[in-house]
């Protein structure tokens, strides 16, 4: 037992040493995880936005910008996985990470703070999103989003619902993102297939690390406020390893969220998530 502990405070110094700052998934309640092993880089935890509302301009931001980054972070954790000789409970390597939204804080708390813009901004016909879930293993990367829109009731007031967006893969075998699941379905208000979120938060006894939560993405910048023009002062220019959805350059004319290619052969409308166009 002595040798063993021994070894394992060699191994330690070793990690602090070669610079892995971690941070215990236990103590974190913005999200839930699956896994043998409680232990990420700090910087990889800073890059998963869980909890956050998320406009179109912070979507994809993150998916032209923060993709690639999110690769270099990820690799940080697979080290130190390899390093550390974490195991699973058969004495396996660790080889897999699930991360998840925490559903008490996303729909009791971040989103409450939010609900009069969020409203706003789908009844503009803009999309808001949240990211639902992350996927690490020796493998893949892969990053799911899920999208908040609006159900009417009988007297006519707006409820919460939520459906699947965007799903994002990168194989370490192909070096490259690829988005694997997209949907963009219509009508925002009143879709024809969604799940409801909870109704009763499970806060256990955490009200306290909650709202502290609550308080530091109070603190960054309003992420679901649309300004107008976003897209003609902004150098939006893709990450090479994700092939782009959009790829035209927004008119400086149009004060809505629709614009119209310069430098397309065909009549196209597009907004930030889709074009129409005469073909």
């Amino acid at each position: 037992m002595a040798e063993a502990l021994e070894i394992q405070e060699i191994q330690d110094e070793f990690l602090r040493e070669a610079g892995f700052n971690l941070t215990n998934l236990r103590n974190q309640i913005q999200l839930t995880y699956w896994s043998e092993q409680h232990f990420i880089t700090q910087d990889l935890l800073e890059l998963l936005p869980f909890g956050e509302i998320l406009s179109n301009i912070r979507f994809y931001s993150y998916v032209d910008y923060s993709l690639d980054e999110l690769i270099s972070k990820a690799n940080q954790t697979l080290l130190y996985w390899r390093l550390s000789g974490i195991t699973q409970y058969d004495r396996s390597p660790v080889n897999q990470l699930s991360l998840f939204y925490d559903e008490t804080f996303l729909w009791h708390y971040s989103v409450p703070s939010y609900q009069e813009e969020i409203c706003s901004q789908i009844q503009l016909g803009h999309r808001v999103r949240f990211l639902s879930q992350f996927l690490l293993s020796q493998t893949e990367i892969e990053v799911e989003f899920n999208e908040i829109q609006l159900q009417t009731n009988l007297n006519d007031d707006f409820q919460f619902i939520y459906t699947d967006s965007n799903t994002y893969q990168y194989k370490f075998a192909n070096l490259r993102w690829q988005p694997i699941h997209t949907i963009l379905s219509f009508p925002l208000i009143n879709p024809p297939t969604f799940s409801l979120p909870i109704t009763v938060p499970n806060t256990l006894r955490r009200e306290t690390e909650y709202q502290a939560y609550l308080n530091q993405v109070q603190g960054l910048p309003n992420n679901i406020h649309i300004q107008d023009h976003y897209w003609d002062s902004v150098d939006s220019t893709p990450a090479n390893t994700l092939r782009p959805t959009r790829v035209n350059t927004p008119s400086t004319s149009s004060d809505t969220d629709y614009w119209t290619p310069t430098n397309s052969t065909h009549l196209c409308v597009c907004g930030t998530d889709i074009c129409y166009c005469d073909t």
